[in-house]
């Protein structure tokens, strides 16, 4: 009845059109999503006239949250981070100890009310924003890098100043370790390191250990970048405390290590990999962070568009054949692979893989890891999953003949099998494959698809400004496009969201190789590396210096990432 009334109030007040509605209560129909949302997604009204219109029907405040606005560290503790944003809302004290506001997206979300008078037992009164202002708001509150930096700032200080900290634990002592593994801000630090990670979007948690200091460092975006080190009499307690975590041997500290373990974050579980080594002054241990939320994602959210990614969905169909991903570590193979997993998965299809190891397990996906010190390596786990009668197969890495070789046995008798290749671009793979011992007239046999990739870093919206480049970064666009310098330009002008980088979170960029008849003519033909990319490049193939350029072109990115990126051809 309530959405009724605010269709109706929304039309005479002229924020949307009858016949605008008549489409979201159509899309509504047929998905079961939320009328508001609809109508902003379709961009048929915007989330302010929305916002205004509760207010008006519901008699509540409508507040503009701007950059002064502020809670107090007593009104956004009172519910979790998962709770704000998970129904968008925060709370506002109204009268101490008994009622508070909450801000909301949505004042119709019973659930939210019922949700916060649980957890807080005050009375609920009702104001509303906009999502974006709430979750700005939430960013500063819960997510904001000072408050984790505060408490690891916190820890250093009062560890250091303390003198029942003044341990350094006895390397041979396991029991010491183990106790001082349990202590609090041993605890605590770990804690809020990987909070953190998380937060941040890294990829890696680095811990390096100096003669008479230590190091922290997240990988984020893929850049280091450092952290508030724990004081070094911590070090070996919090080394220990990640062995546990990983049931690691904690007495072992001569050999390398691997493990791994869970933890919940904000309502979903994150996997951590961990590999110890030791070192002159200690173990130096690196923690991977595995967010399955992070890492499957559309092919469109990757960067795959227009007619490539539409032949790529269409190869990803067919019965047999390679698909090849090539790039050096770092580039995102691993998020394209199991992105296109995703397109794989059918309850009509089995579907296995063998991976080294595997990093994130998926529903209906049969994953194997490969175990080299059983002899179970990528060949003998290809063997065995043959006979599982697969119809589509993903390997890791083709790293051995025999590898690739049963790769292609595979494709020709009808499976169509995914796998990475370490090389510079896509139509070096051909040669590669000859160097480990590949007969040209196999691979031209089986190969369908070649895809080189690389990842660019994006320009922060918050911060995305025009700018006119110089003639030095000019000259680098001209043999791309000669109509470069009428370009608009953007980069970032830095802000607190992207550390005063300019740059926030990356996008894929493609070299995207189909093996026509006639490439498949000069790959058995042993054509050398260079007349076969000339031959594709005629044929159509953009390069990934194209692909990165074009990005510049549309603002996505600037003129020196695309050139630390990739070489212009």
């Amino acid at each position: 009845m309530i959405t009724d009334q605010l269709s109706e109030m929304m039309i005479r007040s002229g924020r949307v059109g009858s016949s605008e509605l008549e489409k979201a209560l159509a899309i509504q129909e047929e998905t079961g999503r939320v009328l508001t949302d609809i109508l902003i997604e379709e961009k048929l009204t915007s989330p302010e006239d929305i916002a205004h219109t509760f207010s008006e029907l519901l008699n509540i405040p409508y507040l503009e949250l701007g950059e002064e606005f502020h809670l107090k560290r007593e009104e956004y503790d009172m519910i979790p981070e998962s709770v704000a944003r998970r129904f968008c809302l925060i709370p506002m004290m109204k009268e101490e100890g008994v009622a508070i506001t909450l801000v909301m997206k949505n004042p119709l979300d019973m659930d939210a009310v019922d949700t916060v008078r649980s957890l807080t037992s005050y009375e609920i009164h009702k104001a509303v924003s906009t999502e974006a202002a709430i979750s700005t708001i939430i960013d500063k509150c819960y997510k904001e890098e000072a408050y984790v930096e505060a408490g690891l700032q916190d820890i250093v200080d009062v560890e250091a100043a303390s003198e029942e900290a003044e341990f350094e634990a006895n390397m041979g002592d396991v029991d010491q370790l183990l106790v001082h593994a349990n202590d609090a801000p041993v605890v605590r630090y770990v804690n809020l390191l990987l909070m953190e990670a998380v937060r941040d979007g890294a990829s890696d948690i680095h811990f390096e250990p100096g003669e008479n200091s230590c190091t922290v460092r997240l990988r984020v975006d893929g850049t280091l970048r450092l952290v508030t080190p724990p004081p070094r009499t911590l070090y070996a307690a919090i080394i220990t405390r990640i062995k546990i975590l990983s049931e690691m041997d904690i007495a072992e500290r001569r050999l390398p290590l691997d493990g791994r373990f869970k933890f919940k974050f904000t309502g979903r579980v994150v996997d951590v990999r961990v590999s110890s080594m030791p070192l002159v002054f200690g173990e130096k241990v690196v923690m991977r962070i595995l967010d399955k939320q992070s890492l499957l994602l559309d092919l469109e959210d990757i960067g795959f568009e227009g007619q490539n990614l539409k032949r790529f969905k269409e190869i990803l169909g067919m019965p047999n054949g390679i698909v090849l991903l090539t790039g050096p570590t770092g580039s995102g193979k691993t998020t394209t692979l199991y992105s296109a997993l995703g397109i794989l998965k059918s309850p009509t299809r089995n579907v296995q893989t063998v991976e080294d190891p595997v990093e994130y397990l998926i529903d209906g996906i049969n994953q194997m890891p490969v175990r080299p010190k059983i002899g179970l390596n990528f060949a003998e786990c290809l063997r065995h999953i043959l006979r599982q009668d697969p119809d589509a197969v993903m390997i890791g890495e083709i790293r051995d003949s025999e590898t690739a070789e049963i790769a292609m046995r595979a494709s020709l008798t009808g499976h169509i099998v995914l796998s990475t290749l370490h090389t510079n671009d896509a139509t070096s793979s051909f040669s590669r494959m000859r160097d480990i011992g590949i007969p040209s007239y196999l691979t031209a046999a089986t190969m369908r698809l070649i895809i080189a990739q690389r990842l660019v870093k994006t320009i922060c919206p918050n911060c995305k400004t025009e700018y006119q480049p110089d003639a030095g970064e000019l000259e680098w666009a001209k043999p791309v496009n000669i109509d470069s310098e009428n370009w608009t330009y953007y980069h970032g002008s830095g802000c607190s969201k992207c550390r005063n980088t300019g740059l926030k979170g990356r996008r894929a960029i493609f070299e995207f190789l189909e093996v026509t008849p006639g490439i498949r003519e000069m790959v058995h033909e042993e054509v050398d590396d260079l007349t076969l990319r000339r031959a594709a490049i005629k044929g159509g193939m953009e390069t990934l210096a194209e692909n990165a350029f074009h990005r510049v072109q549309r603002g996505e990115t600037t003129i020196q990432e695309a050139i630390n990126v990739c070489m212009v051809d």
